[in-house]
């Protein structure tokens, strides 16, 4: 248990840290690609087993990685993007929500437990994205025109939960426990990779400066975003929970951390549709896990 509640609040912090990032004018592409080389560095300091890194590329697992890696560094810029466009509490849900892609495959493909309440759960999870997300883009872009910022929560909860999918594929078929430090490390490594040759490209072509600001937010960053996925693999491993339960639950305090950290320590405006969908969403994720 005591992994899960560490996952659940490093991933909290996340978000709270997305939003400073506004704040401070830190640029979220500098900022994100050092906070995956850093977290890179926490999972090979953090390794234990014997295997050489240059064996890293011929392990089951290694595909897995690259792909993650990719896949990661986008979510996490459009996370970001839908954290200081629309705000914290929208980000947290979509991407939080996105709890219902991994726990239906759990169910289908690892044959985890399901029931009424897990069906009922993942419907009105459907609603609460919906409910949390439209409202506030309406409330503070009121004459946007800008139909991207109508999609991005949907966007993210896409990215979010296909990339849990293939975590916990990752973690129940292919990566030894010994070795999950190594493989956290490794899709964190292809995402820095994949960030440099696109900051790289920004300093090029728009003349973009590194700054000690950008590096120092990064690494704030980087830290609880090492561990939060760090400690759901523990959590995982120990097997005291299915995958379909621990996920949402994983989520369910998420979604309760960063909301209430957004309220009082951002300060940030919540209509009464915005607060229906987080209880809402609440609502969902306990049905999923306790059904």
């Amino acid at each position: 248990m005591i992994y899960l509640l560490l996952s659940i609040f490093c991933n909290a912090l996340l978000f709270i840290i997305l939003k400073y990032f506004e704040k401070f004018r830190i640029n979220n592409l500098q900022a994100i690609v050092t906070n995956y080389l850093c977290a890179c560095a926490l999972g090979l300091m953090n390794n234990h087993t014997s295997l050489p890194l240059t064996s890293v590329p011929f392990t089951p697992w290694a595909p897995v990685a690259v792909l993650l890696g990719g896949m990661f560094i986008v979510v996490f810029i459009l996370i970001a993007k839908t954290a200081q466009e629309v705000g914290v509490s929208v980000a947290t849900v979509a991407n939080k929500m996105s709890v219902i892609i991994p726990v239906t495959i759990a169910i289908l493909a690892y044959h985890n437990s399901f029931g009424v309440l897990k069906a009922i759960g993942i419907l009105t999870a459907l609603v609460a994205v919906y409910m949390t997300s439209k409202k506030r883009i309406d409330t503070d872009h009121p004459k946007t025109s800008n139909p991207f910022l109508l999609i991005l929560p949907l966007i993210v909860f896409l990215g979010s939960g296909i990339a849990d999918a293939f975590v916990n594929y990752a973690q129940e078929k292919l990566v030894p426990k010994e070795e999950s430090s190594l493989f956290v490390a490794s899709f964190f490594a292809v995402a820095g990779t994949i960030g440099l040759v696109w900051v790289m490209s920004e300093i090029y072509i728009k003349r973009e400066i590194v700054t000690i600001r950008n590096i120092v937010g990064g690494i704030a960053l980087g830290i609880p975003n090492y561990f939060s996925i760090y400690f759901m693999i523990k959590a995982l491993n120990t097997h005291i929970y299915e995958s379909s339960v621990l996920y949402p639950i994983n989520n369910m305090g998420i979604v309760i951390l960063s909301a209430t950290g957004g309220y009082f320590l951002l300060k940030e405006k919540l209509s009464p549709l915005n607060i229906g969908g987080i209880v809402l969403s609440i609502i969902s994720i306990a049905l999923i896990a306790f059904s």
